[in-house]
């Protein structure tokens, strides 16, 4: 593991065997420096390692979190940092944690997988509401979030204040002009008893107020510029009529019909300002249909065309295609079943649709509107909810494609997405949340680890469906708007422990020559958790180790060094397996090893006799004979530490038989070794044996030591890494820019 701002890199190495032997108990003399450089073991000599690679499976980040704090300083967030959602999923691994509020940002470091995309943050208010929200790792860096958790407090449009619980009906939305559409002196008038009506270009004809016509007009038969006004009655439930060349059927305030079939085409146009029935409704061709008043109809098709909304509308089945299709409502819309599909659907006020399937569409719901939907599946949608919009699914929303899109407003204002439940599964980056929106879901398909269903872009959050803090007013356009967050005495959201999960620590032991690379020499997971103030520093660690594996014929002491910690930082360490460590690498009276300058701990003195063997020999790499090894690490600090993460642990293996203060150890890549150290076998072995730039390379760029981000399932003995895992080589020779998963394969 390569820290990201530790770029300093001066590490000795182990002495074989033999010579640490010859040398033991004797004055330190000069060592002849090798000559024959060491030919490669972990790929063939043709294979090229990018000198400047290091050999690592995570990357570190300074992190900065400020919240938007609503109460003003008095209490405390908590604020959660994760490589998954901790909210909605069951993989969620812990990256950091602590408080936050005015005046107090949280600050710090975190260790992440390269291989990792998004960090969850996950902030829980003083009234306990828990936001989630996901911030893309693009590179190293520093990474700075604010978490906007405002909460709206008006809306930018109220078209009516009145409460949707006093009526099913909405009032029309518009306040058109009766006059707009009366009637004008002159119009021809259409009899009860006519049976086909001609009419002529240029010319106005209207069924008068009183009159019930059940006749047929015809108005596309040539003619254009036609307005024929409905004041009456026309029911003719066997009537089909086309409405075309530019010509226009008018309903009255006062008037109605009710036929069989309405189509529109060439620039026809309807104006309903009445009532209006049709078992079938259709438009193509850049017609326009105008509703002010009541309309109802079976089946209705829009394509080329445009549905303005201004009154009441009730369809059973709604289907809308091509993207120069708009339906547009201002009113109130009801729908059994819709069907949009590369067309445009605006809410400015309040729809209900049971069943929805969109593909390719658009949604637009402005401020004070609301789309209500039952179920619903989207395909290629994209959303657009404006501040103090909501958009509603009361059973279930499945997305099924990987190009949905949700956004809230860009700048001032929250919108609210209200999902009972949410399908995205099996659908790769289906749908992006992004802006000032709130989703409120419970039950929503959780991103897997390393699998990315859904994308939550920061600002915008996800809270429990019952816990929404977004306010908006109920109107009639709104369907009672969102009362927002309950009366929850506020409190503080402390943080004291902080489990930042387990990593895998791999070793060769041969250093400076090379081994076989099975990896597996010495095995140890290692969990961390840390104890912390209100002030976000760190009091205490617990290192719980796990010995899994020791695939070596010499004995080695694996050990800690807590690098930046001082030796007297640390008042007190207690060891779980006290018989384990004491006897090879010499503790002080506070617990650490004497004769360093930094802090180290140790894990096991003899790996072998941990595991119960007085003789060396393969535990755990040809079989499974042994049961790991648990040991608990107990560090107190005289002072708090403004940082504790596994960048700080500085693991490395001792070999037994070199164990004094010019000892040999082998480190991760990137990582310098202790203070005991064989300084002078380094400078001996750089150049033919070591690398130039790392002692913990080889002269071929080969590492003797690697941390995975999880619970390595290591080589079994003699079986070469890069054959066990295939994409471990390309890794390598990309420098870790390409299949940084390899160890989940």
């Amino acid at each position: 593991m390569v820290p990201l701002l530790k770029r300093t890199i001066s590490i000795p190495s182990l002495l074989a065997f033999s010579i640490v032997f010859v040398l033991s108990g004797c004055l330190k003399t000069d060592l002849e420096r090798q000559v024959v450089a060491s030919s490669p073991k972990l790929f063939s000599s043709d294979v090229v390692i990018p000198a400047d690679f290091n050999w690592s499976t995570t990357k570190t980040m300074d992190f900065k979190v400020a919240v938007d704090d609503k109460f003003s300083g008095k209490y405390f967030y908590r604020v959660e940092l994760y490589d998954n959602d901790p909210m909605l999923g069951t993989q969620a691994n812990l990256l950091s944690a602590g408080v936050a509020k005015k005046g107090q940002d949280f600050t710090g470091k975190i260790v992440v997988p390269t291989m990792l995309n998004y960090i969850y943050v996950r902030r829980i208010s003083p009234t306990k509401v828990p936001f989630v929200t996901m911030i893309p790792v693009e590179s190293l860096g520093n990474l700075s979030i604010s978490l906007n958790g405002s909460i709206s407090t008006g809306m930018e449009s109220v078209r009516v204040a009145t409460d949707l619980s006093k009526s099913n009906t909405l009032a029309p939305m518009f306040a058109y002009s009766v006059a707009d559409y009366a009637v004008p002196a002159g119009a021809i008038e259409i009899k009860a008893n006519d049976k086909n009506v001609k009419i002529e270009s240029n010319k106005t004809y209207v069924v008068k107020a009183g009159v019930s016509f059940k006749g047929n007009i015809d108005l596309n038969n040539g003619t254009s510029n036609v307005k024929v006004y409905i004041d009456g009655e026309w029911n003719d439930s066997n009537n089909a009529l086309v409405v075309g060349g530019n010509n226009t059927l008018i309903i009255t305030e006062n008037g109605s019909i009710k036929i069989n079939k309405l189509t529109q085409n060439t620039g026809g146009t309807f104006i309903n300002c009445g009532k209006a029935e049709f078992d079938n409704m259709t438009t193509s061709n850049e017609s326009t249909y105008s509703n002010y008043g009541t309309l109802k109809a079976k089946k209705a098709v829009f394509t080329n065309a445009s549905l303005k909304n201004y009154g009441t509308i009730t369809f059973e089945d709604l289907t809308s295609t091509t993207t120069s299709t708009l339906i547009r409502n201002e009113g109130s819309m009801y729908v059994e079943k819709g069907l949009l599909t590369n067309s445009t659907l605006e809410t400015l006020c309040y729809i209900k649709i049971k069943d929805l399937l969109t593909n390719g569409a658009k949604i637009k719901i402005e401020g004070g509107g609301m789309l209500s939907v039952d179920t619903y599946q989207s395909g290629g949608t994209e959303f657009n909810l404006l501040a103090n919009a909501i958009l509603e699914v009361t059973e279930i929303v499945k997305f099924t494609s990987n190009s949905n899109v949700m956004k809230g407003p860009a700048s001032s204002g929250r919108a609210l997405a209200r999902m009972k439940k949410v399908d995205v599964k099996g659908q790769w980056n289906a749908i992006t949340y992004s802006g000032n929106l709130e989703i409120a879901c419970s039950d929503h398909t959780p991103n897997e680890q390393w699998k990315t269903y859904y994308v939550i872009n920061s600002p915008a959050t996800i809270v429990p469906f019952d816990k929404s803090t977004v306010v908006i007013p109920g109107t009639t356009c709104n369907g009672g708007g969102n009362k927002g967050p309950g009366d929850d005495k506020p409190e503080d959201q402390v943080v004291t422990e902080v489990n930042l999960g387990t990593y895998s620590y791999a070793f060769e032991d041969n250093w400076p020559q090379l081994g076989d690379y099975d990896l597996n020499d010495v095995v140890v997971d290692m969990n961390v958790v840390k104890f912390q103030n209100t002030s976000n520093k760190v009091t205490k660690v617990v290192l719980k180790g796990k010995l899994r594996a020791a695939g070596a014929l010499k004995r080695l002491a694996v050990a800690v060094q807590l690098d930046g910690i001082l030796a007297n930082s640390v008042s007190k360490v207690t060891y779980s397996r006290a018989d384990l460590v004491g006897s090879l690498l010499k503790l002080g009276a506070n617990g650490v090893e004497t004769g360093q300058k930094f802090a180290v701990a140790t894990i096991a003195d003899d790996v072998h006799k941990a595991f119960g063997l007085n003789n060396v020999g393969f535990v755990n790499t040809q079989t499974n004979n042994y049961a790991p090894v648990d040991v608990v690490i107990t560090i107190e600090f005289t002072t708090p530490l403004d940082s504790f993460t596994f960048q700080t642990l500085n693991m490395f293996i001792v070999n037994y038989n070199s164990a004094g203060n010019d000892r040999g150890e082998v480190h991760l890549v990137g990582y310098k070794g202790t203070d005991k150290i064989d300084a002078l076998k380094i400078a001996n072995s750089t150049g033919s044996l070591l690398s130039n730039t790392d002692p913990f390379k080889s002269i071929n760029n080969e590492p003797w030591g690697l941390i995975i981000p999880s619970s390595f399932v290591y080589p079994p003995e003699t079986k070469n890494i890069k054959t066990f895992y295939t994409k471990f080589q390309s890794w390598a020779t990309s420098g870790g820019t390409v299949d940084t998963n390899w160890y989940l394969q």
